[in-house]
């Protein structure tokens, strides 16, 4: 993965636009996919566990600590 990615698997983080804005929850992977706000293009981006047990896919804009 390129070191472009400022998380990593474990990380704590929060969601700061999108569907899933003001969400929490923990990195569990660095991918480069589509994400739940980009469905059309592929991006980097992690899957993040949500507090809520639900497991998203958001670009790597999306998120900060």
């Amino acid at each position: 993965m390129s070191s472009s990615y400022r998380f990593s698997r474990g990380d704590k983080v929060r969601i700061i636009s999108g569907k899933h804005k003001g969400a929490s929850g923990t990195v569990d992977a660095k991918v480069f996919q589509r994400s739940a706000d980009l469905l059309d293009e592929h991006t980097p981006s992690y899957h993040v566990v949500l507090d809520s047990e639900l497991v998203v896919t958001v670009n790597m804009k999306q998120v900060d600590d």
